[in-house]
C-alpha cells in the first residue's frame, strides 16, 4: 500500500462557504435588481404624474383667469354697462399658465389641444382689448358676443386638456399598480427559486458530508482488532473526510502489517520455546547421564575403601581417594549447572534498579576472584576511565555478569596468563571489555556461545556443561544493552558489552527486548 498523502483540495469549510455564498449572492442580486426595477418604475411614474399634475394645475389656473375676466365683464354689464377694464396682470397670468401647459405635454392629443388653445387665445386677447375701448353699452357691442364665445371655447379646450391629463394619471396609476404586482410576483418567484436552491444545496452538501462518514463508521464497526482482515475504504472526496479516510486506511494497513508481524513473532517464539524445551530435555538427560558416571565411580571407590581398605596398599588407597574427590568435584559442578537452570528461569522477573558507582561495584564483586587469580599465577588488571558517571543497574544481578565473565576467563587461562577488564564511556553508553590470554573458543561454537542449554566440548573438559553466558546475555538485555564476543584459538577471548548511561535508554531497549 502506498503511503502517499493526497492534499486537501476541496475543504469542507470551503464547500460550506460556497453553499452559503451562492444563495447570498443570488439574494443580493435579486434584491438589487428588484430595487432597481422598482426605482426605475417609480421614477418613470413620478415624472409622468408630475408633468400631468403641472398641466392640470396650469390649465385650472388658466380657467380661473378666464372665468374671472368673464365674471368681471358680467358685473360691469350689470352695474356700469359702458365701463370694462381688464388688468394686464390677468392676461399675463393667463399666458403664463398656457405656456406651462405647452411645456408639460406628455399625452397623445395634448399637443393638438394646446395648439387649439393658443389659437383661441390669439383671438381671445384682441377681443378683450376691444371690449375695453367700447364707448356705448357693452352688451350691445358685437365684441361682447365674440368674447363670450371665445371664453366658452377656451374653457372647453381647458376642460378637455384637464380631462386628458386626469385620464393619463388614472391610467398611469393603474399601470403602476399592475407593474408593482407583477414585480412582487416575480420577486416572490425568484425568492422561491433561491430558497429551493438553498435547500437543495444544503441537502446535497449534508449528504456528501454524512455519506462517507457513515461508510467509514460502518467499516470501523465491522472491523475486529487482531482479525488480520481490515478494509480499505474507498476514497470518494478530496476534503477533510477524504484525508480522514486516508488516515484510517493507513492505520488499517499498519494494523494488518502489525498482525502479520505479530503472528511471525508468535510463531518464532513458539518455535524458540519448542527448541528450548527440546534442548532443556536433552540438557537434563545429559546431566543425568553425566551424574550417573561420577556417582557410579564414587560408589565403587568408597565401596572398595570400605570393604578392602585395610588390604589395599597405601598408593592404591590414595588413588581411590583422589578418584572419589574428582568425582565429587564433577558432581558439584553438575549440580551447580542445575542451580543455573533455576536461576535462568527467574531472570525474567524484573527487579528495581539502583544508581551506583561502577568502580566500587567492580572492586567488590572481583575481590574473591583476585585471590583465586593470585593463587593460580594469573594477573587481573582493572582499567576504569576517569570521570565515569554513576550507572543505574540491578545491584544483585549485574555484579554476577562481571563475576561470571572474569571467572570464565580465569578458568580457561593458564598460569602466567593475563586478564583485563576495561570500562569506558562512549556517547550515551557505558562499555565493558573482558579480555584474556587463555585458550580461546573454537570458531564453530562462537555463533551459539550465548544459546541456552547448548553444550561445547571445552566445557566438558573442566567438568561443566554451562549456562552462565546465556544468563549473562539475559541480564545485560534487561539493562537495555547488548553483548558480543571475539576469540582466537590459542590466543584468547574478548567479551564486550554495553549498557545505556541513563534510565530512558534502558527502558527503550528493554521494551524492544521483551517484544
Amino acid at each position: 500500500m502506498s503511503e502517499k498523502k493526497h492534499p486537501i483540495r476541496h475543504p469542507i469549510r470551503f464547500k460550506i462557504f460556497l453553499v452559503s455564498l451562492v444563495p447570498t449572492v443570488a439574494l443580493v442580486a435579486a434584491a438589487l435588481m428588484n430595487s432597481e426595477y422598482l426605482s426605475a418604475l417609480g421614477d418613470s411614474a413620478e415624472q409622468i404624474l408630475s408633468k400631468n399634475y403641472k398641466s392640470i394645475r396650469a390649465a385650472q389656473e388658466a380657467r380661473k383667469v378666464v372665468e374671472a375676466i368673464r365674471n368681471q365683464l358680467l358685473i360691469n354689464v350689470s352695474q356700469n354697462p359702458q365701463s370694462f377694464v381688464v388688468s394686464v396682470e390677468k392676461l399675463r397670468e393667463l399666458a403664463a399658465n398656457l405656456n406651462l401647459c405647452r411645456e408639460n405635454v406628455t399625452e397623445a392629443g395634448e399637443q393638438e389641444l394646446i395648439e387649439a388653445l393658443y389659437e383661441s387665445y390669439a383671438k381671445y386677447e384682441p377681443t378683450v382689448d376691444s371690449l375695453q375701448t367700447v364707448d356705448h353699452h357693452l352688451w350691445q357691442s358685437d365684441h361682447f358676443a365674440s368674447f363670450l364665445a371665445r371664453t366658452t371655447e377656451m374653457v372647453l379646450l381647458i376642460d378637455d386638456l384637464v380631462a386628458i391629463n386626469e385620464t393619463a394619471m388614472e391610467r398611469a396609476e393603474q399601470e403602476t399598480s399592475l407593474l408593482a404586482n407583477h414585480a412582487q410576483r416575480n420577486a416572490a418567484a425568484l425568492f422561491g427559486v433561491i430558497i429551493t436552491g438553498i435547500l437543495v444545496l444544503s441537502y446535497f452538501l449534508s449528504y456528501r458530508i454524512a455519506k462517507p462518514i457513515m461508510t467509514l463508521a460502518q467499516n470501523l464497526l465491522e472491523t475486529r482488532e487482531g482479525s488480520g482482515v481490515y478494509p480499505e475504504v474507498q476514497l470518494r472526496t478530496s476534503d477533510e473526510i477524504g484525508f480522514l479516510t486516508q488516515a484510517f486506511n493507513r492505520l488499517f494497513y499498519r494494523l494488518k502489517q502489525y498482525d502479520r508481524h505479530r503472528d511471525e513473532i508468535i510463531a518464532g517464539e513458539r518455535e524458540k520455546v519448542r527448541r528450548s524445551e527440546e534442548a532443556k530435555g536433552r540438557f537434563i538427560a545429559d546431566i543425568s547421564h553425566q551424574l550417573k558416571t561420577p556417582m557410579t565411580s564414587l560408589a565403587m571407590s568408597v565401596g572398595m575403601l570400605q570393604s578392602r581398605g585395610d588390604a589395599l596398599g597405601t598408593e592404591k588407597r590414595g588413588k581411590l581417594v583422589e578418584t572419589a574427590h574428582d568425582d565429587c568435584a564433577r558432581m558439584t559442578a553438575l549440580i551447580n549447572e542445575l542451580v543455573d537452570v533455576s536461576r535462568l528461569e527467574t531472570m525474567s522477573q524484573p527487579r528495581p534498579k539502583e544508581t551506583l558507582d561502577i568502580a566500587t561495584v567492580i572492586q567488590e564483586c572481583l575481590a574473591p576472584l583476585m585471590k583465586q587469580a593470585k593463587a593460580r599465577g594469573v594477573t587481573i588488571d582493572i582499567d576504569i576511565s576517569q570521570n565515569m558517571p554513576q550507572v543505574t543497574i540491578d545491584s544483585f544481578r549485574f555484579p554476577w555478569v562481571i563475576t561470571n565473565l572474569v571467572g570464565n576467563a580465569l578458568r580457561y587461562t593458564d598460569r602466567g596468563g593475563h586478564i583485563g577488564l576495561n570500562v569506558y564511556k562512549q556517547d550515551q553508553r557505558i562499555y565493558f571489555q573482558c579480555l584474556d590470554t587463555g585458550s580461546g573458543i573454537n570458531p564453530q561454537f562462537l555463533p551459539h556461545i550465548f544459546d541456552r542449554f547448548t553444550q561445547f566440548s571445552e566445557r566438558g573438559k573442566v567438568g561443566t556443561i554451562g549456562l552462565g553466558l546465556a544468563i549473562v546475555k539475559d541480564i545485560i538485555e534487561q539493562h537495555g544493552g547488548d553483548i558480543g564476543v571475539e576469540s582466537t584459538v590459542g590466543e584468547g577471548t574478548c567479551f564486550t558489552f554495553w549498557i545505556p548511561e541513563g534510565m530512558e535508554g534502558m527502558r527503550e531497549k528493554s521494551a524492544d527486548h521483551r517484544r
